[in-house]
Parts: structure tokens; sequence; C-alpha cells
């Protein structure tokens, strides 16, 4: 028998923020359970791959991740690796994966802490006790933000989506574990709280409702932000625009995946909005904060889209005017109601309508940068580059995902939240000086 501190782990988390929060509690299980922590796979006793399954280029990378890992497995060491693979791809596929893939030692669905007591057994450990971490520990030190997840699971069922099949029905999490979560994540030193889920504008536990919730994070001792990504455009509230607008930390930012414009489209979605109504409220939201970044995802090519659907599109962006806009083309999901709707979109269709569309955002989001030449804003300082130089973020711009701040200061430090001038700009990223 092994004592957990004579195994080391190694976890690849994959997919979206979401994923990331349960990777970060298997850590923090881990950890308290004794095992101890690798630099890399070549390291590692125990190698976990949390997969994602939400769409196929997510599902690819999956399996390549267990593909490289296997490859590790079949190496000579001291000691035979095992293989863990968790997450969404797994809760969806389990029967299939564990008997095309017989080499994986153990397939576990959505992570949960009795996997640990499973880890042990495959790894003949000895616990002597199992203290379960009520805590996450990040896979990464030193990182200036934090998700906060606020749910789980989603019951909007739009058309084309698995996220429900794979996660399960909406459920909001307590706010008092929700504001522990983000104290505990302050106390590290974090200096941005990312609140996120499937749907953050429906969020209710017995009647705490998202802008009761954001209200309480607020009310939390420090200097930080509050950013709020995934909110759904039908649920989004007068009282919870009033609490972007009023309270301090929460960044003038948020995320709203419009999909498309079309009623049409948007109806065979499963989607209740339509061009003018999403026009109403993006209108709604910067009359109410002037300076609010918008960012926005759509699609084409869904089953149905002809030429007359997507001028719509193209003439809803072109009126909203938006910060920031990501696109993706339509691939069936296996189980939604969308993968066997007639008139499936030719993919040369579909890339054709793409280019496009980003081609027509991407002149968009330039000129709005533009117009922000000459303002001072606030930047979390995320990296030093050299002695006089630095990469950080504005309030507007989400991490890994919107643009970065080209900073020139003396006298600052990594984590620091500073003023700056917007001096100019590039396609996506703003440059600018300390004041």
């Amino acid at each position: 028998m092994f004592l957990p501190q004579e195994l080391s782990y190694y976890i690849i988390s994959l997919g979206c923020p979401k994923n990331e929060v349960d990777a970060e509690r298997l850590n923090a299980d881990l950890h308290n359970a004794g095992f101890v922590p690798a630099h890399g796979m070549d390291d590692a006793s125990i190698i976990f791959i949390n997969t994602c399954g939400f769409i196929k280029e997510a599902k690819e990378e999956s399996i390549a991740a267990i593909m490289d890992a296997m490859d590790y497995k079949a190496g000579e060491h001291d000691y035979k690796k095992k293989l863990v693979v968790l997450g969404c791809l797994t809760q969806r596929y389990k029967e299939e994966i564990t008997h095309e893939i017989p080499e994986i030692d153990l397939v576990w669905g959505l992570y949960d802490s009795s996997m640990i007591n499973e880890v042990a057994r495959i790894c003949t450990v000895d616990l002597l006790t199992v203290t379960i971490a009520q805590k996450r520990k990040p896979l990464v030190d030193n990182v200036p933000y934090s998700y906060i997840k606020i749910a789980e699971g989603c019951s909007n069922n739009c058309s084309y989506c698995a996220i429900p099949i794979i996660r399960g029905k909406h459920r909001s999490y307590a706010p008092e574990l929700i504001v522990d979560d983000a104290a505990q994540a302050l106390q590290r030193g974090v200096k941005e709280l990312i609140v996120v889920a499937q749907d953050v504008a429906i969020y209710n536990y017995d009647g705490v409702l998202v802008n009761d919730l954001i209200s309480r994070l607020n009310n939390l001792e420090g200097t930080f932000w509050i950013r709020l990504m995934y909110c759904h455009p039908d649920h989004i509230s007068s009282a919870l625009i009033e609490a972007m607008a009023t309270l301090q930390k929460v960044v003038h930012y948020i995320d709203i995946p419009f999909q498309h414009a079309s009623t049409k489209i948007l109806r065979a979605m499963n989607r209740k909005g339509n061009a003018k109504r999403y026009l109403r409220l993006v209108e709604k939201l910067r009359k109410a904060i002037p300076d609010i970044a918008i960012r926005s995802t759509f699609m084409v090519g869904f089953p149905g889209e002809d030429d007359d659907d997507f001028a719509v599109l193209l003439d809803f962006i072109k009126e909203a005017q938006l910060d920031r806009v990501g696109v993706f083309m339509y691939s069936p999901e296996e189980g939604t109601k969308a993968s066997v709707m007639s008139g499936m979109v030719k993919k040369a269709i579909q890339h054709k309508r793409y280019n496009r569309l980003m081609q027509l955002q991407q002149t968009i989001s330039l000129q709005r940068l533009e117009k922000t030449i000459g303002n001072v804003v606030e930047v979390l300082v995320e990296e030093k580059v050299d002695a006089n130089n630095y990469i950080g973020r504005t309030q507007y711009d989400a991490p890994d995902i919107d643009g970065i701040f080209f900073l020139t200061a003396d006298g600052i430090n990594v984590n620091d939240i500073v003023l700056a001038k917007i001096t100019d700009t590039l396609e996506y990223d703003r440059i600018g000086v300390l004041i």
C-alpha cells in the first residue's frame, strides 16, 4: 500500500470556466487527502484529464488530451502511472469511453468529492483519514482572477445545446457558499471575481436573486472587481441593470449570448427574443451605464438559416454596435433537437457567413476602441514584460477572451489596479501610460 504523499498528480482541465472551478475543487481535495502536485505529466503518478464535451471541437481536444496522456502512461517508470478521466465528455459517454479506451484506469463523470476514494482504490493508497476541502485550490498560483460559479446546469433548453443533457437542470447555489468562496479567493490575493454559470441572470436561491447576490459580493472588504459572464438576454432584469450601475465594485461589462437576431432562427433555437427586443436591451444597458462594454456570441449556419436570416443578423450587428463579438459555426450535437432538424447549411456557406460577420465586427470593435483614446481607465496589471512595460486588462476586457492593455509605467507591481491613460489602440487591444 502507498501513502498519499508518495504519489503525485497532475491535472489538465479543458473547456469553460465552470469546468475550471470543478478542477480547482479536485485539486483542493487531492491536496487535502495528502497527494502531492506534480509539475507535469512526466513527474506525475496520476494524470487527471477534466474533459469538455460541449461541441465537436471540444470533444476532439479532450480525446487528443487523453491520447497524449496515454503515451506517458505507456512509458517505462518506477511506478505504473494511473490515468483518470472525468468531466462533461465522460458524463455523457462514460460507457463508450470505458469500452473503447480500456487503458483508462478510472472513468468518472462530473467531479464530486467521492471520486477521491476511487482514486485511492485504483492507486492502492491507504487513506487513513480523508479531509474533503471546503474550498478550491487554483491549478496555477498567483492568477489575479477567480471564477465564482453560482449555479450548475441549465433549464433554458436551447435546441442546439447539450448542456442540460450533460449537467442537468439549473440549480442555484446557496449565497452563503458563494460569498465564502469569493472571500477565500480574495484572501489569496485575487483582484477580480468572475461570476459564472450557464445563465447568471436567472440565479434564484430561495428568493435571493442575482442582483442581491452581487450586492453581497460587493460588500466584501478590499479593492477588487466583480465581472458577470453569460447572462441570457431574456432574463436580464431592471434590478440587475440597476445593481450593475450602482455597485462600486461591479465592472461595466456584460456577456450576453444573443446567438442570432432572426426571429425564425431564434424560435428554432427555442429562444424567445427578437432583434427589436435585443436592441432595446442594448439601449437600456447603455442608458443606465453609458460606458458599458457589451460582449456577445452568435451562431451562423443553424439549420434553416437562409440568406434573409443572415441579412437580419448582419443588420443587427451594424445597429447594435457591440464592443466584442464571438462567432461560431453550427455543428450538430447528439441528442439535441437541432441535430435532427431539416435544412442543414453547407460548411462552405457557414465559413462564408462566419468570415463576413467577423470582418464586420472587427471594424466595429476597432472603431469603438478608437473612441476611447484619451480616456482614463483602471488597469489590472497581470504581467511585467521589462523594467517599464507591463501587460494588463481594463474592466472592459475579460481574461482569455477579450483584449489586453499594453502599459508603460514605473514603480508598480503585478496584481495592482492602477489608473492609466489610453494613448492608442490596436484591433482589439489598448495602449497607454500610467497617470
